[in-house]
């Protein structure tokens, strides 16, 4: 990116414009929201974010989001949303213009997958991230990997209409948060993303 991350991030809050916002009823159910996906019976948790997703739209603020690990269908291009674990921090001042910190973090647990811990939340870490049907909201990241930041990480719906060109490339996008009144967060669509993002979510030519 020509810019920094917090420029970058900046102008993605400028775009999506101050709480509590209002979008186009036609607008919103064919592109901002996210359309219900046929496999999501069996994965009760991820459907709250389908129930909060108004919620989010309309008053939710930015962070920066660290993938961790998704399904590998997203890597190239199809016609479905698939679920996605990535980690984050409502501490902007942390994380706003440092989002490669976020990444190593993100790293670190994804190296924890499918390992025998010791220490009880690294195995529980271990276990999720190693099981294809169970999904977590919101679990904060042990101090052993994260330090004293205050960081998540929750499971979320990848919605290719929100991907430029469909298909997810970079580990680094913004993500809708809004704790105060909901676990669940969601991918800031793509539409208001800045040029920088968009062209690191597309291969080279």
């Amino acid at each position: 990116m020509t810019r920094s991350a917090v420029e970058c991030l900046n102008e993605c809050r400028s775009n999506l414009g101050p709480a509590p916002r209002s979008f186009d009823f036609l607008d919103k159910r064919r592109y901002a929201r996210i359309p219900r996906p046929e496999w999501i019976a069996a994965a009760e948790p991820l459907q709250e974010i389908l129930r909060q997703q108004n919620t989010l739209l309309r008053e939710g603020r930015l962070v920066w989001a660290s993938l961790v690990q998704a399904n590998e269908l997203l890597f190239r291009p199809g016609d479905h949303d698939h679920p996605s674990t990535v980690i984050y921090s409502p501490d902007t001042a942390a994380f706003d213009d440092d989002p490669d910190r976020l990444r190593g973090i993100a790293r670190a647990l994804y190296a924890l997958k499918g390992t025998g811990q010791e220490d009880a939340a690294l195995a529980a870490f271990s276990r999720t991230l190693a099981s294809e049907m169970e999904y977590e909201m919101r679990m904060r990241v042990p101090q052993s990997l994260a330090g004293d930041a205050e960081v998540y990480c929750t499971d979320i719906i990848v919605s290719r209409r929100h991907l430029p060109d469909g298909v997810l490339r970079s580990p680094l996008f913004p993500l809708i948060i809004h704790p105060e009144k909901t676990a669940m967060t969601m991918m800031l669509p793509s539409r208001y993303w800045p040029n920088e993002l968009i062209e690191a979510e597309r291969p080279p030519a």
